[in-house]
């Protein structure tokens, strides 16, 4: 950056001592500080201003009084000066972290203050002048954008909202500010867009690690008159540790120790959190009347941050992205392996995008837009044969009618057709994404993927790229992007991250950080797996459902990368509560997968679930109690059982022990619905009581609450809370309201329906103990039947090929 030439002219001169070192001007520090913004404060205590500004001229601005007044830089040391000159205070510049400078009054010995940098201006004019109505009009010098990108390649579309829906709730996803108005092949701003969003801002960390990309630029065709402003956001953290370790460290560090894994990822959570949002903006002004090509080079120099710009004024934007410039590309051809079940309404859509937009797309030849030509093709398995195959299957696009096996079954399939197209010689893929069929996709992400994969380096070459999950309902809320198993014993999958609102730039600069986990997982409702994880005896397992995407990552040590835009949207897990999941396919695959593959060696799967059998007895829900017994059994009956279940008939058995709720909410009910999120907390006797006796089963009837024989005196749970001991401690019966549906069901205690399970439960237990190893054994030994292609070509019914 040029020094203005009013800061040329500063004094050099200083009073000094016969003996003392002359004062050196910096002339390069001070450059790097003009236009900066910090918060300015005590170390540790409160802090002064959010505004304190080294300006043009020498002068503080934003915040200036007596004492803080003016600055200037001499060899390592930035010296604040109060009205009169006379220095006040000395900050040492000599570290070269520019983001967090120390400093120490120079009128009172034991007066420390500290410079937290908020934000940078570099300004990109050669003038300003006034017109006749008194308006500032600067023009941008030609040095400073360019025409052409040597050996460009797009890496990310500039993307704007289409549907209704994408311009309704979602729209922050996309920009802020003004509407920005379609008109198809060009949109127009007319005021104020800002697009540093989760889908348009590019992460300059994940580029430059991954990638062989290494210079960045923005690249617009426009016309009109409008200021625009290139931002760096990056986060500065309240924590001491990490400004002098650095985030990274710091979370590797919480990775490696011996702390528990859920406590570490929540702290990780906290601090990525307990931050503040900091940023270096570029600002230029541009007049064009005619579209335009502009080319806007981004500096590196800030490691972890996600650029994006603003516009203001009047632009007609008929093209925009984020560029690199590249030697050579890897070979990426893609097959998206996804399986349905009667779910017309999302697959057919999202084939019909992927066609508008990709196979079809006009310009396909610029940059990742390669994708469409020849570079993707797409399986769909169709396990309720539902789909007209015949109306769908072209060059790019194959149906395959598939008994219903579930996902397991489904996605198995497509694997099988993936080799089949392979060793047919119709096509040769490099990665596979497995999609579930119930989602909505932008066909950006099938791009953006490409591209990344096009750049990707060696070392990172088999990584898996997974997209995130957000809430389709609300529309903005990230629910996940990958997860992990935890060695805690209550609780084994977690997602990594925190429920994000993507429209919160805070939400997506911490979003855009790594954070270290054992045992991570990618689901597949968008996951880009290698072809070299693609083989004979690659497989699911013969589970149905739920966990055949977590067992493939932990089978295949996966390591994966994310990035901020790439997602698709998913109805949200509360919406689709079933126990006949949560309480019988999940522990019974998971014992499955325990003992195929060890997920965790520490952590006794039977005594985990065992504890949730404990739970819902003690809430009274004795069908859910009864379907954690069901697991345990149908697990003991061994791998070749397992696998000649039918899966539907098998949920819907499971699904007749499901409690049944009535949306019919009787008033006394109604009145204390207020009350459904409160939390009642035990003393540490009665909790003792609560737990040794499930809940006062066994015990006199005098000792439960005699106020639940009336019903506006019953307490209330949410569905969504497993337990809620106050609430619960020695009742006869419970509400339970799901808050979503607007539903209640009433528990009732039975000690008789609770002698029984507890004599299942003691049999199972004994069962266990006398055969668990030789069945876990059982399972090791078929896991490689399971896994190959001939089990699921018989299982399936298909002829080999």
């Amino acid at each position: 950056m040029k020094v203005p030439n009013r800061i040329k002219k500063v004094v050099k001169r200083a009073v000094k001592s016969p003996n003392a070192k002359p004062k050196v001007y910096n002339k390069e520090l001070s450059s790097q500080l003009v236009g900066t913004r910090f918060s300015f404060g005590k170390p540790n205590q409160s802090v002064f201003t959010n505004d304190f500004t080294l300006g043009e001229d020498f002068k503080i601005t934003g915040y200036q009084d007596d004492n803080e007044y003016s600055w200037n830089v001499y060899q390592t040391t930035l010296e604040i000066s109060d009205i009169k000159g006379n220095v006040t205070s000395k900050f040492d510049l000599s570290s070269g972290n520019l983001d967090l400078i120390k400093g120490q009054s120079t009128k009172w010995d034991d007066v420390k203050f500290e410079l937290i940098k908020q934000s940078r201006m570099i300004y990109k004019f050669d003038k300003a002048v006034k017109d006749n109505n008194e308006k500032i009009k600067i023009k941008a010098t030609e040095s400073e954008y360019l025409t052409e990108i040597k050996n460009e390649f797009r890496i990310q579309n500039i993307v704007f909202p289409q549907s209704s829906d994408e311009k309704g709730h979602k729209r922050e996803l996309f920009y802020r500010g003004d509407e920005v108005v379609s008109f198809g092949n060009f949109n127009i701003v007319d005021g104020y867009s800002d697009f540093n969003t989760y889908i348009n801002s590019l992460s300059l960390s994940k580029w430059t690690k991954y990638t062989t990309a290494n210079k960045f630029f923005l690249k617009l065709s426009v016309k009109g008159q409008f200021e625009l402003e290139v931002i760096q956001n990056y986060l500065t953290y309240n924590d001491k540790n990490i400004q002098e370790k650095g985030i990274e460290s710091v979370f590797e560090e919480l990775h490696q120790s011996d702390v528990d894994d859920v406590f570490a990822r929540n702290v990780m959570n906290f601090q990525s959190g307990n931050s503040r949002i900091t940023n270096s903006i570029t600002r230029y002004n541009f007049n064009f009347d005619k579209v335009t090509e502009l080319i806007l080079p981004v500096t590196t120099n800030i490691k972890n941050a996600m650029v994006g710009f603003t516009v203001i004024g009047n632009a007609e934007i008929h093209d925009a992205g984020w560029y690199t410039s590249v030697s050579k590309t890897n070979p990426v051809d893609i097959v998206i392996n996804t399986t349905t079940f009667q779910k017309e309404k999302y697959i057919l859509k999202n084939l019909s995008n992927i066609k508008e937009k990709i196979i079809d797309f006009e310009n396909k030849a610029k940059g990742l837009n390669q994708l469409g030509e020849g570079h993707l093709f797409i399986n769909v398995v169709d396990n309720g044969r539902t789909l007209d195959a015949e109306h769908i299957n072209n060059e790019f696009i194959r149906v395959y009618g598939n008994p219903n096996v579930g996902g397991a079954g489904g996605f198995s399939r497509g694997m099988i057709e993936t080799l089949n197209l392979q060793k047919n010689g119709e096509y040769h893929p490099t990665h596979v994404i497995f999609m579930d069929d119930d989602i909505e996709v932008l066909p950006e992400s099938f791009k953006r993927v490409f591209a990344l994969l096009s750049l990707v380096k060696e070392e990172y070459k088999d990584y898996f790229i997974e997209g995130a999950m957000l809430d389709s309902l609300d529309g903005i809320t990230q629910y996940e992007d990958t997860g992990f198993i935890s060695r805690n014993k209550d609780i084994v999958y977690f997602p990594v991250k925190d429920r994000y609102n993507q429209t919160d730039l805070h939400h997506v600069l911490r979003n855009d950080l790594e954070y270290p986990v054992s045992n991570e997982y990618g689901a597949w409702w968008y996951c880009t797996v290698p072809i070299k994880y693609i083989h004979e005896k690659s497989m699911s397992l013969p589970i149905f459902y739920r966990g055949d995407d977590i067992e493939f990552s932990v089978r295949n040590d996966a390591k994966f990368i994310t990035l901020n835009g790439l997602a698709v949207w998913h109805l949200p897990f509360y919406t689709k509560k079933s126990k006949a999941l949560e309480n019988y396919l999940v522990p019974r695959n998971s014992f499955i997968d325990q003992s195929v593959n060890g997920f965790v060696s520490d952590v006794n799967y039977v005594e985990k679930y065992i504890e949730l059998y404990k739970k819902e007895l003690r809430m009274f829900n004795y069908g859910a109690a009864d379907q954690v017994l069901d697991a345990l059994d149908d697990y003991l009956k061994g791998p070749e059982y397992v696998a000649s279940l039918d899966g539907i008939k098998t949920l819907q058995k499971e699904g007749k022990k499901n409690e049944k709720f009535d949306t019919e909410i009787p008033d006394e009910i109604k009145g204390n619905l207020h009350t459904v999120d409160e939390y009642w907390p035990l003393n540490p006797g009665d909790m003792q009581l609560f737990n040794d006796t499930d809940n006062g089963h066994g015990l006199p009837e005098i000792v439960l609450n005699q106020n639940d024989d009336e019903l506006e005196n019953v307490a209330i749970v949410n569905q969504d809370m497993l337990d809620n001991p106050g609430k619960q401690f020695m009742r006869k019966r419970v509400v339970v309201y799901d808050t979503y549906n607007k539903g209640y069901a009433i528990r009732e205690r039975s000690q008789e329906t609770y002698e029984e399970l507890e004599t299942r439960r003691k049999a199972l237990i004994e069962k266990y103990n006398e055969i668990g190893e030789a069945v876990a054994e059982n399972y090791r030994e078929h896991a490689e039947i399971f896994h190959s292609q001939d089990f699921w070509k018989e299982h399936l019914g298909i002829n080999a090929k």
